[in-house]
C-alpha cells in the first residue's frame, strides 16, 4: 500500500488484481527457497550453512526468473495507453522488485536466525555421496545395459539352467520364441537383443 502511493497508484478493482498477483510471485520465490533450506543435508549443521548450500544452488535460477518476469512487465511500460501504466505496469513491477527482494534477500537473512533441529529435515549424507548422487542416472544406465549383454551373451552360450534367476529365464523364453517363430524376426537373418 505504501509503494503504492508512492508511484501514485490508486487503490480500485484493477490495481487490487494487479496486486494479488504478488501471492503468486512471493510463493515463486520463498517456498523454493524454505523448502531447499529446510531438506539440506544433515552434514551442514548451522543454520548459516543451510542457506547457502540454497542460495548456491538457486540464486541462479531465482535471479533468471526475476530477470525474465520483469522483463515481461516492463514492455507494459512503453504503452500509449495511460491506464496500463498505471493499473498494470506500476503495480506489477513493484510487485516483481518486492518480491524478488524480500524472497531471495531478506528471507535468507531471515532464515539463519533459525537455526533449530526441529526444521532440519535433512538426512546424513558424505559430501561425497552427494555429489556421486547427481552422477548416478548415467552410472545406473551403463549398469544396467552392461547386465543386459552380460545376460544375453549367457542365454547365446547356453549357461541359462532352471536355478537361474528369473529375468534369465525370460531371456530363454523370449530366444526359444524366437527359434521357434522365426518369421516373426524383421530383420531377416539378423536376431533382436
Amino acid at each position: 500500500a505504501g509503494l503504492s502511493t508512492l508511484f501514485d497508484v490508486s487503490f480500485t478493482g484493477f490495481s487490487i488484481m494487479s496486486f494479488v498477483l504478488s501471492v503468486g510471485f512471493a510463493v515463486e520465490y520463498s517456498v523454493h527457497v524454505v523448502a531447499r533450506w529446510m531438506i539440506a543435508n544433515a552434514t551442514y549443521k548451522t543454520s548459516m550453512e543451510r542457506v547457502e548450500n540454497a542460495m548456491d544452488f538457486l540464486f541462479l535460477p531465482t535471479f533468471m526468473s526475476f530477470v525474465s518476469s520483469t522483463i515481461g512487465v516492463a514492455c507494459l511500460a512503453f504503452t500509449d495507453f495511460d491506464f496500463n501504466q498505471v493499473y498494470f505496469f506500476r503495480p506489477l513491477i513493484i510487485v516483481m522488485f518486492t518480491t524478488y527482494f524480500f524472497g531471495c534477500w531478506w528471507l535468507p537473512a531471515a532464515l539463519v536466525l533459525l537455526d533449530f533441529d526441529v526444521v532440519k529435515l535433512g538426512r546424513e549424507v558424505s559430501p561425497t555421496e552427494s555429489h556421486l548422487e547427481q552422477k548416478a542416472e548415467p552410472l545406473v544406465k551403463a549398469d544396467n545395459d552392461a547386465l543386459r549383454d552380460e545376460e544375453l551373451e549367457e542365454v547365446e552360450d547356453g549357461k541359462v539352467t532352471e536355478e537361474t534367476p528369473v529375468h534369465h529365464k525370460h531371456h530363454k523364453h523370449h530366444k526359444h520364441r524366437q527359434k521357434k517363430h522365426p518369421g516373426n524376426d524383421r530383420h531377416g537373418d539378423e536376431e533382436s537383443p
